[in-house]
């Protein structure tokens, strides 16, 4: 079979954008999220896609990487269609993606795929190894209620040494340039949990297609233990029901203790992502 393999760069034309989300229209939208259709068409979003026509132009695969908060660092993931998966359709693809990489200078790279063997056994087959797993968890929208008085949530208004503060502590100073690309991205909101004007948590909020996701969560380890994560997040999952969104989604590391809390709030598995990292010599 004659294919053509091709790389551009977001932001993507709408032709091909509707060509790569037709392809995925039978796949579960939770397993589109490793794909970045958010970003294809995003102005500001740097990344690319990998995409492969058939000589009849049916697009039969592709591979989508994101620069995610401009630092050089992407992720990357790919779907082939399953009537063409025996075709090393997928290699193709990730060879794409290499060449990608190697060309825009990338420091570092991460693959992304629903967790399950044969995917693993296709990703040992490139050289990569497994690096971590996340957890995608989602709730479902709240009628709002009032939040006791002593509580405000409020937008981010420069208070940018509070901010900073809180979020190195509540992880490391390796948050950092992602609180900084979160403060540049107009769709990105910042929110401030706070007690008596004092800020207790924080999260960004992005709005992609019908959900709400919520990044960026901390609670200051002083205050934790205290309800206010738990009443935090219910105040997240009343915003997606007044803006009619259908779901508010979040995805935390296996191993980080903070998932008891969110299904304390709520919040269900949906899937388990692993990421995956190149073998170096």
């Amino acid at each position: 079979m004659d294919l053509s393999l091709s790389i551009v760069s977001f932001p993507i034309d709408e032709q091909t954008a509707s060509d790569m989300a037709q392809l995925l229209e039978h796949l579960p939208s939770e397993n589109r999220t490793v794909l970045h259709p958010s970003l294809w068409r995003a102005d500001e979003s740097r990344g690319f896609a990998v995409i492969a026509y058939t000589a009849e132009d049916e697009l039969i695969g592709f591979a989508a990487a994101a620069d995610m908060v401009g630092l050089h660092h992407y992720e990357w993931s790919l779907f082939v269609h399953p009537d063409y998966r025996r075709l090393s359709l997928g290699t193709a693809l990730a060879d794409g993606v290499a060449h990608a990489l190697a060309q825009r200078q990338a420091e570092s790279e991460l693959a992304a795929f629903v967790n399950n063997s044969d995917i693993a056994a296709f990703m040992e087959s490139l050289g990569f190894r497994p690096d971590f797993k996340e957890i995608l968890l989602s709730a479902e929208p709240l009628p709002s209620s009032s939040l006791p008085e002593e509580f405000q949530v409020v937008p981010y208004a420069g208070e940018a040494e509070e901010l900073t503060e809180l979020l190195a502590t509540a992880f490391d100073d390796s948050i950092l340039p992602i609180l900084e690309h979160n403060m540049e991205a107009p769709e990105r909101e910042i929110w401030l949990f706070k007690k008596g004007g004092q800020p207790l948590a924080t999260a960004t909020l992005l709005t992609e297609e019908d959900a709400l996701w919520v990044t960026a969560f901390a609670v200051h380890p002083d205050q934790q233990g205290k309800g206010y994560g738990k009443l935090f997040l219910k105040w997240c999952r009343e915003l997606a029901f007044k803006r009619n969104l259908e779901k508010v989604l979040l995805d935390v590391e296996t191993e980080n203790d903070a998932l008891h809390v969110y299904e304390k709030s709520g919040f269900h598995r949906l899937q388990t992502i692993s990421y995956w990292k190149r073998e170096t010599a």
